[in-house]
């Protein structure tokens, strides 16, 4: 439930940054220099490579098969660390654009509503990678990795881990598409 209400909040909190976004928009001649950052595109695809190796977790989980477990894990996190270098380097491309943190409302905006996904990002890396390595772990262990793949709680905690990175992937494609059309 905590998860779910989570997710609530945190889709007001973009919702609402959508809309001062609306409303601090300039006129379109303030941005006829503005080039939609390719770091932008580049990141859309790798969240969304991450999202479908996220998905195919839970039936690495459920099959018992803790090598493509990891496997998949580890390709999020890494998919993951380059959705956020790829946000730095988008960043980069909108300081050559003219379009910087401290300028106009419409432009700081960007950088407010990207840098607050970077951080909900961060918070998904940081359980999964600890979830990463607390599966390398046990997966040494036989025993261990049959007590992990029979306990519900487990498989539970997978899916949320899931549903919060679906959430992420959501989030950044409803932000991509905003961007792309109001620029």
């Amino acid at each position: 439930m905590f998860l779910y209400l989570s997710i609530f909040g945190s889709c007001l909190i973009f919702l609402f940054l959508t809309f001062g976004h609306l409303s601090s928009r300039p006129d379109a001649s303030d941005f006829i220099s503005f080039k939609f950052p390719k770091a932008f595109v580049i990141s859309l695809v790798l969240l969304l490579l991450s999202g479908y190796t996220m998905s195919r977790t839970l039936p690495a989980f459920v099959n018992d098969d803790m090598k493509a477990l990891k496997w998949y894990l580890g390709a999020t996190v890494l998919l993951g660390l380059s959705f956020t270098i790829s946000q730095y380097i988008g960043w980069y491309e909108l300081m050559r654009s003219g379009i910087y943190l401290s300028g106009k409302a419409a432009g700081s905006y960007l950088y407010v509503i990207t840098g607050l996904h970077i951080l909900h990002l961060a918070g998904g890396l940081v359980a999964l990678t600890l979830y990463y390595t607390r599966i390398s772990r046990i997966s040494r262990d036989a025993v261990r990795t049959l007590i992990l793949v029979t306990n519900p709680y487990e498989k539970m905690r997978l899916e949320m881990l899931k549903t919060y990175w679906q959430f992420i992937d959501i989030i950044w494609i409803f932000l991509f598409f905003y961007f792309l059309f109001v620029f």
